[in-house]
Formats: structure tokens, C-alpha cells, sequence
């Protein structure tokens, strides 16, 4: 692998974006694994069939692609529960797909496809895309709530979330699975799974306690249950496969 990188968000986009990122493979990879994090990435790949910049919908559980040798992927990721405002795209079409961007965008979607192919760099990729979501939104309800998700890792109780909203917890359900394609209590819990995964690289082979503790689970019982519900490994086969 040439490697994962990530690059700077404009400052006007980073309420929305968490990074531009490349990916370039110098080698065949069968089974490249992607994590669930709440996010929505718009992802433009060269050397992989379909051509079409594709949308990548909110994730329940891991999912793995290949790459070919040679293959160049960019892409944005925005922050959870922050793409709707650009991408408008009901979450429960879009949760555990990958869509076309111009079935979405239209012809806004099929010039941004045909530029990117004709793009000579990585950070030209990165401009173009960066250029297309030049109409920002307005942050709403569902932006607001999945901002406290995230900045409490996903240590929430959802009737409070509904309370501070002005709303009902069913009323703050529907409107989640409308924008992002999960209820506020899921993305919670995938919210906390991506701060357990974070830990991981930083704790002692084999002494999880103290993350699962911290990420607020009940037990290490319960951690490794979710993790592997999440990634399809416990947290010491994961831990090993990073490292």
C-alpha cells in the first residue's frame, strides 16, 4: 500500500467535513475493511469499476472492498449527520449502499465525475470536490443532536437528546432515519464504537478493561459483544490486526 492519507478541510466546510482523503494502492487487496463511524463519503476512484463517483451511505456494521493495483480513490467524509444538508438523500436509501452521484446530483454529478477523471493530482481531486459543495446549509435539529453525540462519544440517553430538542424521542427517531439512515440511539452506539477503536491503538495488548470503562460500556463482556457486532472481530483480534 502507497497509504491512507488525510488533508485539510477549507474553513468554511469544517462545521460539516472531517477530512479529505486520499487512499492509493501499489498492490491487489482483496478485502480492504472500512469501520462503521456515522459518516456519509462521497468517494471518486480510478482503476475500479463502476467509474461514477459513488455515494457511501452510513454504515451499521464493517464492510470490506477491493483495490486493484494502481488503483487511486479521494474522497470527502462528511461529519456525522452532516451530509443531508449537500448530498439530500433520504438516510434510509442511502444506510449500507453505495449510490451513483449523478443518480443523485444529476448533471451537476456527471460534470464533477467527468473532472475528476480528467484530474492530474490528488490535490486537484481534492479541489474539485471541495468546489462542489460550495452551497453550505444551515445547521438544523438533527445536526445540532448528532454534534452532542459526538462531542459526548456516544455516552447519551436518548430521551434527554429529545428533551433539549424541543421534540419527542419518536419525533427526533424519524427525523435521524431521514437525514443520516440511523436512529439516535444506533448512531450513539457507533459513535462509541469509534472512540473504543481509537483507544485501542493506545492501551496494553490485552488490558481492554479500562477502555471499555471509559467508552461507557457495562462490562468488557458487553464491549466485546458490540465490537464484534460492529467489526466482526473482539477488540484483541482487532487490536493485533493493527498493529
Amino acid at each position: 500500500m502507497s497509504g491512507y492519507s488525510e488533508h485539510p478541510v477549507p474553513d468554511r466546510l469544517a462545521p460539516y467535513v472531517e477530512c479529505f482523503w486520499t487512499l492509493e494502492a501499489d498492490q491487489p487487496i482483496s478485502e480492504y475493511p472500512v469501520l462503521p463511524d456515522g459518516c456519509v463519503d462521497i468517494v471518486f476512484s480510478r482503476g475500479r469499476s463502476p467509474h461514477d463517483t459513488q455515494v457511501i451511505g452510513t454504515m451499521t456494521h464493517a464492510r470490506k472492498f477491493a483495490l486493484s493495483a494502481g488503483q487511486f480513490d479521494c474522497g470527502v467524509r462528511f461529519r456525522p449527520g452532516m451530509s443531508y444538508g449537500f448530498i439530500r438523500l433520504p438516510g434510509t436509501e442511502a444506510a449500507d449502499r453505495s449510490l451513483p452521484l449523478s443518480e443523485i446530483w444529476g448533471a451537476a454529478g456527471r460534470d464533477l465525475n467527468v473532472r475528476l477523471g480528467d484530474a492530474r493530482s490528488a490535490t486537484e481531486c481534492i479541489g474539485l470536490i471541495a468546489d462542489a459543495l460550495r452551497l453550505v446549509p444551515e445547521f438544523g435539529v438533527v445536526q445540532r443532536v448528532a454534534t452532542a453525540i459526538v462531542a459526548r462519544c456516544g455516552q447519551v440517553r436518548v430521551d434527554e437528546l429529545a428533551f433539549d430538542a424541543g421534540m419527542s424521542a419518536r419525533q427526533l427517531r424519524r427525523l435521524f432515519l431521514e437525514q443520516i439512515g440511523l436512529t439516535p440511539k444506533h448512531l450513539s452506539r457507533v459513535i462509541r464504537f469509534r472512540e473504543s477503536v481509537s483507544r485501542l491503538g493506545k492501551t496494553r495488548r490485552g488490558d481492554f478493561t479500562q477502555v471499555a470503562l471509559h467508552c461507557g460500556y457495562y462490562d468488557q463482556a458487553h464491549f466485546i459483544n458490540e465490537f464484534r457486532e460492529l467489526s466482526g472481530y473482539r477488540p484483541a483480534e482487532f487490536a493485533a490486526l493493527s498493529r
